[in-house]
């Protein structure tokens, strides 16, 4: 039978204010972000609380200032049900150390967009400025704006003036970082990006769709443009160091990319065409835990990026996204329209406004709710 607790205020404060000095002294000397990948199974409590304490972690932030009482919440004289689990110290500690961890990006934070030359990374970065939330960060070489393919309809450069641009460096006030590469990258270079010891909070990876599905579906499995086991590969190792540098991750899962405001830039007139129809008809979007398999939009991925950085839910979890033409039950309706703000197109006489919907924050909020 359950084993029921009772915890007095005084008994419950003197245990957590030990956890507290355990943790505080834990994310000083944080935990080693450089660990291999070939072991991708979670490590014990104990292996856990060991590491934390004893193993060095170069470079990155220590956050043990943040409070761990206020975090917790106000405890008072609340009983505690336990299926027969009595919480040790050890356990508190990293219930906690979860607490602290799983949380919303600050509004005003610097997030860097790694793969923002890429048309997925410009709308990125344009959602992220018209927002207002973030700031978008981009590291690039001088002289870029000559040799971007993509720039984003109505413009003659990749990003706007509210992204902030640093050349050849890094910015080292970074809270989150996305990587959002359209094609996977090689695993050497995700290491290189997860090792350079910025002081984030949050790690959000644009992956592919049908990570989860390539094992019953050989047309998955064997299609070699998929990248599928590639892509598989990054996604641990994303969740490796975030578990070993005690930051969050969130993975977002997209099908195939389709539309974004390039419709001036893409050369490929039949492809440009059908990206054109593909945002105008797109009027819903599926949210899910986990994979599904379909088609996505770039403006409602990159809503998507956003939304995930502000909301403590999304932390440490694997999403996917598909963008459909009708509203379905299991997901919400896009009701609006041109959320980017592109200017309507004029290089054929007059104007044409652009067609692309995304969903509303009460949308958003829906979606996310139905996780």
């Amino acid at each position: 039978s359950p084993r029921r607790v009772l915890f007095s205020r005084e008994d419950k404060m003197q245990r957590y204010l030990a956890c507290a000095c355990i943790a505080l002294l834990a994310l000083a000397t944080g935990s080693d972000a450089f660990a291999s990948t070939s072991s991708l199974s979670f490590p014990s409590a104990t292996t856990r609380l060991s590491r934390a304490i004893s193993s060095p972690r170069p470079a990155v932030v220590a956050r043990g200032s943040l409070g761990l009482r206020s975090q917790l919440g106000n405890f008072g004289q609340e009983e505690v049900e336990q299926e027969g689990i009595e919480l040790s110290e050890e356990l508190m500690l990293l219930m906690a150390m979860d607490v602290q961890r799983k949380r919303a990006v600050p509004e005003g934070s610097n997030v860097i967009v790694f793969g923002a030359l890429d048309r997925t990374g410009q709308t990125i970065c344009r959602a992220l400025n018209i927002d207002g939330r973030y700031n978008a960060c981009v590291q690039t070489y001088e002289g870029y704006e000559n040799k971007t393919k993509w720039k984003i309809d109505g413009t003659n450069k990749p990003f706007s003036n509210d992204t902030k641009i640093f050349y050849n460096r890094l910015p080292s006030d970074v809270k989150a970082a996305v990587l959002c590469v359209e094609g996977a990258t090689d695993v050497e270079q995700l290491k290189g990006v997860l090792s350079t010891g910025l002081p984030i909070q949050r790690f959000i990876m644009v992956s592919k769709q049908g990570i989860d599905l390539r094992e019953d579906d050989w047309k998955l499995k064997m299609n070699p443009f998929l990248q599928l086991d590639k892509w598989n590969l990054l996604e641990e190792t994303v969740q490796q160091y975030a578990e070993n540098a005690n930051w969050d991750y969130t993975i977002i899962r997209a099908g195939k990319l389709r539309g974004g405001p390039f419709f001036q830039s893409n050369f490929a007139f039949e492809e440009a065409l059908e990206d054109r129809i593909f945002d105008g008809e797109s009027k819903g979007v599926v949210l899910k835990l986990g994979d599904q398999n379909g088609q996505t939009g770039r403006d409602v991925l990159a809503s998507a990026v956003v939304q995930c950085l502000a909301r403590s839910e999304t932390a440490n979890k694997v999403l996917s996204l598909t963008s459909h033409k009708m509203f379905r039950e299991d997901g919400v309706k896009c009701s609006v329209n041109n959320a980017l703000d592109i200017a309507p197109e004029t290089s054929k006489g007059g104007e044409r406004p652009r067609d692309v919907y995304t969903p509303s924050q009460e949308e958003w909020d829906k979606a996310f709710n139905m996780l």
